[in-house]
C-alpha cells in the first residue's frame, strides 16, 4: 500500500510540475518492479527531435534508504539508424555524510541527473535514448543483477533554454 502511495504522489508531482514547466517535450517514467533495478532492465524513450532545436537530456533517478551506495553508474545509448552513442557515466547519490543529494520527503528521494545540455540531434530521424544500470560492487567483474533501493528511473526531454 505505502508504495502505490508513494507512486501517485510521485505522478501528483511529475504532472504539475510538467503543466508549470513548458520546456518539457517528452518523458518515459518507469516504476522498477519490488524497488529494484534488475541488471538487464534497460528504460527507452523514442524521440524525434525538430529541426535546429537544441533540447537538454537528463535523467530522473527516485532511491529510497535501500540504496547501498553513495553513487551510480549508468550506461546511457542515443541511436537511430543513422548515428550511434554510447556513455558509461558516474553521478553522486550521497554526500560526504550519507545524506542523500535529491530532493523529496521522507525516505524517497529524486535526482535529476543532467546527461546532455544544449544538445542537438544530427538529424531529424528518429531516435531510441536508453540507460540502463551498470553498478557494481568493488573488485567484482560482474553488475549488481538487482540494484535495491531504486523505486523508479525516467528519461527527460526539455527544450533547452539557450538557443
Amino acid at each position: 500500500m505505502e508504495k502505490i502511495k508513494n507512486s501517485l504522489l510521485f505522478l501528483l508531482i511529475l504532472y504539475l510540475s510538467s503543466c508549470s514547466d513548458t520546456r518539457l517535450v517528452k518523458q518515459q517514467i518507469q516504476d522498477m518492479s519490488h524497488e529494484e533495478w534488475v541488471k538487464d532492465s534497460i528504460v527507452k524513450l523514442n524521440f524525434k527531435p525538430k529541426e535546429n532545436q537544441k533540447y537538454d537530456i537528463s535523467f530522473l533517478i527516485r532511491n529510497n534508504n535501500h540504496y547501498p551506495y553513495s553513487n551510480i553508474f549508468l550506461i546511457a545509448e542515443i541511436e537511430n539508424k543513422k548515428h550511434q552513442m554510447i556513455d558509461t557515466l558516474e553521478y553522486e547519490m550521497a554526500n560526504e555524510k550519507g545524506e542523500w543529494l535529491g530532493s523529496g520527503f521522507g525516505d524517497i528521494k529524486e535526482s535529476k541527473l543532467i546527461y546532455k545540455k544544449n544538445y542537438q540531434f544530427k538529424d531529424t530521424l528518429p531516435y531510441t535514448i536508453k540507460l540502463q544500470q551498470a553498478v557494481r560492487k568493488t573488485g567484482n567483474i560482474n553488475g549488481e543483477e538487482k540494484l535495491k533501493g531504486i523505486v523508479n528511473v525516467g528519461i527527460v526531454i526539455e527544450q533547452s533554454k539557450t538557443k
